[in-house]
């Protein structure tokens, strides 16, 4: 059986380890097991920061099953100490070398995403966002994934959300959003901007895309 309940802050750590497992391996921190995790840490930080809800799936013995963040305008947020622990993170990342190469990259990362919110201008468009959806590995093809998008849609809806959007790339599963409805507002193709590698390396950017949608329609459907 799967339970579905908010998110507490004690989630934190699965939620970190899980994040790690799925995508730990698309970043170069992967060679130190301990920078991968830190990594790892920073992104579900800087997910939850802005988050005004969350939502886990977890097995009846507590095993973490997934999670959605999201965002709603003018809900507060779920963890105000999570600024903090952010800052604890990058400090830590920064300290190595490699921890503060990865660092950068993924910085970099974020800025791409502001900009591509602001070319678009999706932000006065839409009263929300999902942060973050993560279904574990062995959840996947049981029904997880789909209970916690549609609690999701009917949460958006329940706030008044009109329309929504999200942020994903090619190392996701794209086709589940446009399964769901969604729209493609906006995506970068990395072999597109040879900068993303500025000392002449590899660059480990993925294509990014911001896709929007309806809550209504997807809670009908």
């Amino acid at each position: 059986m799967v339970n579905y309940r908010p998110m507490r802050w004690t989630d934190v750590d699965a939620i970190c380890e899980e994040f790690d497992r799925t995508w730990g391996q698309c970043s170069p921190a992967c060679a130190d097991p301990d920078a991968s995790m830190l990594l790892s840490r920073h992104f579900t930080l800087h997910y939850l920061e802005p988050a005004t809800r969350g939502e886990i799936a977890e097995a009846d013995d507590g095993t973490f099953l997934g999670v959605t963040l999201s965002r709603v305008d003018g809900q507060p947020v779920l963890f105000p100490g999570t600024t903090g622990e952010l800052a604890r993170v990058n400090t830590a990342l920064a300290a190595t070398g490699l921890g503060a190469a990865v660092l950068r990259d993924t910085e970099h990362w974020h800025q791409v995403e502001i900009e591509l919110e602001d070319a678009i201008g999706i932000n006065g468009r839409t009263q929300g966002e999902v942060e973050l959806f993560l279904v574990s590995a062995a959840a996947r093809g049981h029904g997880v994934g789909g209970t916690l998008w549609r609690n999701q849609m009917a949460y958006f809806a329940g706030h008044g959300v009109d329309r929504y959007y999200l942020h994903t790339d090619s190392s996701c599963d794209i086709g589940f959003y446009e399964h769901q409805g969604l729209d493609r507002e906006a995506e970068r193709f990395a072999k597109d901007h040879p900068e993303d590698a500025p000392d002449g390396g590899e660059s480990t950017m993925d294509d990014i895309f911001i896709y929007a949608g309806s809550p209504v329609r997807a809670v009908a459907e």
